[in-house]
């Protein structure tokens, strides 16, 4: 279910162009209890100009609609792409002025590892998961 509303977010984003666009819909379990990981994460990418859209259960809670990333890596084997969540509160009252998030998927397998790391903290937060492509 999660999977489809994070897809269905990203409809009409790049309406456009529809031809160009690939989607990387992700499942992800957290390494750790309490982590700043999201569990369903959904990267568009528009091959023709290189926009990168990143949504996630995370970005949906404290953003409402999809953020832009970054490709900060790419070859035959994977494709690492970062994004910042930025003014975050936990519910706890502690805030950071941004969260980087960065995933690497693998081409071969279709596996993804996230990590996010507060702003601020010491804390790294690790996740991995399986992605399907969608064009």
């Amino acid at each position: 279910m999660k999977k489809v509303i994070l897809a269905t977010l990203f409809a009409g984003v790049f309406a456009s162009t529809a031809a160009t666009a690939e989607t990387y819909i992700c499942e992800i379990t957290r390494v750790a209890k309490g982590a700043w990981i999201p569990r369903s994460l959904a990267i568009s990418r528009d091959e023709k100009t290189g926009r990168i859209l990143v949504n996630d259960d995370l970005i949906i809670r404290y953003k409402s609609k999809p953020i832009e990333g970054a490709v900060s890596v790419e070859n035959d084997k994977r494709i690492t792409l970062t994004w910042i969540l930025p003014s975050i509160k936990n519910d706890v009252g502690q805030s950071t002025l941004r969260f980087n998030f960065r995933a690497t998927y693998l081409k071969r397998t279709g596996k993804v590892v996230v990590t996010s790391q507060p702003a601020g903290y010491s804390n790294t937060f690790t996740g991995r998961g399986q992605c399907k492509v969608e064009d």
